[in-house]
């Protein structure tokens, strides 16, 4: 199966392997000078390994203006931190996920074929893995299309998903920016641009069961599972911080983190459970 994909994926040689290079070692040198992700952390809390071009740690723009702005992480980012020892991952390979106990890849950038391999092995043997991958992101940026800077527009994460048995699409309307408020496991998710997950036939073995409005793939994959979100936006937190009166209590205007973490939860207690 392994071997099926990487197939598929040689083929696709269009990955900007060089621009992503580049990109590493930008994000690397900045999460250092900005003292994030440090390793001697070791509270007892799950390891979370976090993949993403969204500037939810380190802020938009080149490594000089990452460091200008000297801002604290987002709110989206400091939730996770607060119940997981968040450590952002830059190249993934076996050594960088050896020692976590989750993933979560948000709108990712381009990855090269040998990183898709290794994820796919990574659930294969028992890894859990939450993905959200957003079909045409809105989050508000400084920075044109194309520009490096900016977070990655549409997933590029298609031949895994394919592989797995899915296809993320876009579905077509009248206003395909307009944003929307969804009930999730009794949970109000504010979001714009919804994604929806539909089934192809793949060649990974994977069992994936999509939620009605095609929002949630949640696939058994070997001894491991994946769940899949079709949309990235909901991380934005202009989308669900507490504004006003909630603002002043502390608590958030919709459920976008309450669902991710309770999402988190439920992919932790099956690791958990299979020990």
């Amino acid at each position: 199966m392994i071997s099926a994909l990487w197939t598929r994926l040689s083929a696709n040689r269009f990955v900007l392997i060089a621009a992503a290079a580049s990109a590493a070692v930008l994000l690397v040198t900045a999460i250092f000078l900005l003292g994030g992700n440090s390793d001697e952390r070791d509270d007892g809390q799950p390891k979370l390994g976090l993949v993403t071009t969204l500037p939810l740690f380190w802020g938009e723009g080149d490594l000089g203006e990452i460091i200008q702005q000297a801002s604290e992480p987002t709110r989206t980012y400091q939730r996770l931190d607060s119940k997981y020892q968040v450590r952002l991952i830059d190249a993934i390979d076996d050594k960088s996920l050896r020692s976590m106990h989750l993933l979560l890849l948000a709108q990712p950038r381009a990855l090269a074929a040998s990183e898709l391999v290794t994820l796919d092995r990574w659930v294969r043997r028992g890894g859990h893995l939450m993905v959200m991958a957003d079909p045409a992101l809105q989050w508000k940026s400084a920075y044109p299309l194309g520009d490096r800077r900016r977070p990655l527009f549409t997933s590029m994460m298609s031949p895994l998903f394919k592989h797995w048995g899915l296809e993320l699409v876009l579905p077509i309307s009248d206003d395909t920016s307009a944003e929307a408020v969804r009930q999730h496991g009794g949970l109000a998710v504010h979001t714009v641009t919804l994604g929806a997950w539909q089934q192809v036939g793949g060649t990974g073995g994977g069992a994936c069961a999509i939620s009605a409005d095609g929002l949630v793939a949640e696939c058994k994959i070997g001894n491991g599972s994946a769940f899949l979100v079709a949309d990235a936006d909901m991380l934005d937190d202009a989308l669900w911080v507490g504004s006003g009166i909630r603002a002043l209590s502390g608590s958030d205007d919709f459920d976008n983190m309450r669902w991710v973490e309770a999402n988190l939860e439920r992919l932790w207690v099956h690791r958990v459970g299979r020990k």
